[in-house]
């Protein structure tokens, strides 16, 4: 019989090699929290294990990680030419001997999404945003896609002027030095306590795919927000 394209993608799971870092947001009734822990294993048709997240990762984890809450996993498959996997499970159980480990039920569907598109993968990235006038305001990259990312800051400004004008996203990596891209704010959006702003950037279509490859699950750096 032959497989359908819903089986391939299962499949795809046993490409994420134990000790990866994955990205697992947890689903609550009002929000909702995002952590990275590493993935540990899986047994076919019967669940999925992740080691537990530190309490620097994830304080009070325990009121979040609980059996039945509903987590979306997502991973870049290294091995699947840079293609990001993702899926929604329940918490099965919270294994605390010999090691804490999280199993979760084994999904029933699992979603491709490949590097090359203007999916938009979302992270937690760091950096700092200049303006034209070379104003530096520190914030968050909220997600990626081929061709430029949504920034958001900390603000109550009005900072509808910005749109159509010009300016770099800066990334601070340890031990690597500053990393700069260019840009235009497309779209300038007011929220209660912040401003988001679509930035198209200006950059090659390799150089975006490296940037997301390099930064969607970026451990060493999101650590300290979540």
């Amino acid at each position: 019989m032959p497989k359908t394209k819903l089986q391939l993608n299962l499949e795809k799971l046993a490409l994420i090699t134990a000790g990866t870092i994955v990205d697992v947001e947890i689903l609550t009734p009002t929000d909702s929290k995002r952590v990275k822990t590493e993935f540990v294993g899986l047994l076919n048709d019967r669940f999925i294990v992740l080691n537990y997240p530190s309490v620097r990762r994830l304080p009070n984890a325990g009121e979040y990680l609980q059996d039945g809450v509903v987590l979306i996993i997502r991973a870049v498959l290294e091995s699947g030419g840079g293609q990001v996997i993702a899926f929604r499970q329940q918490v099965m159980s919270v294994a605390s001997h010999p090691a804490k480990l999280i199993f979760l039920n084994f999904p029933k569907q699992v979603q491709m999404f490949s590097l090359r598109s203007h999916t938009r993968i979302p992270t937690l990235l760091p950096a700092a945003i200049k303006f034209s006038d070379d104003r530096e305001q520190q914030g968050i990259i909220k997600d990626i896609s081929a061709t430029g990312v949504m920034f958001e800051i900390k603000s109550k400004d009005d900072l509808s002027a910005t749109k159509n004008t010009q300016c770099n996203i800066l990334l601070n990596k340890e031990n690597q030095g500053m990393r700069e891209f260019s840009g235009e704010i497309c779209s300038v959006r007011s929220l209660a306590t912040h401003v988001q702003f679509g930035v198209q950037l200006h950059a090659s279509e390799d150089e975006m795919k490296k940037f997301m490859k390099d930064h969607f699950i970026d451990l060493s750096v999101l650590e300290p927000l979540v």
